[in-house]
């Protein structure tokens, strides 16, 4: 389930910022369940609170979730184990990468300095 969560969240058109500073705080589930009040306290624009209230319909992410498993693409949040060590070192990192192929090699030398 957490799946679907990430990819409710991954998806949202909102700054990578905002992103960032909720994922800092909660998981994806989490952040699902933020009423107003909550999401107000995080001190996140407006225009981005509206939309993650907007859109918490997870039958979009489920049918995205059959499309990547069809496709074999991964999705890893910074929260994962997975995520490139090398990305957290700079500023303004994806809060969510994409992957399809051999995931092993996202610590690896192509990783250089942040960038893939």
């Amino acid at each position: 389930m957490k799946e679907l969560y990430d990819l409710w969240f991954s998806s949202l058109e909102i700054k990578n910022s905002a992103k960032l500073e909720l994922l800092n705080k909660y998981d994806t589930k989490e952040i699902w369940e933020l009423e107003f009040p909550d999401l107000v306290a995080c001190e996140i624009e407006e225009k981005e609170i509206r939309q993650i209230l907007t859109s918490k319909n997870l039958e979009e992410a489920k049918r995205n979730l059959e499309y990547m498993k069809h496709k074999e693409i991964q999705l890893f949040s910074i929260k994962d184990e997975k995520y490139p060590q090398k990305l957290h070192h700079i500023e303004d990192k994806p809060a969510f990468l994409y992957v399809r192929g051999n995931e092993e090699i996202l610590d690896g030398d192509n990783v250089r300095n942040g960038w893939l």
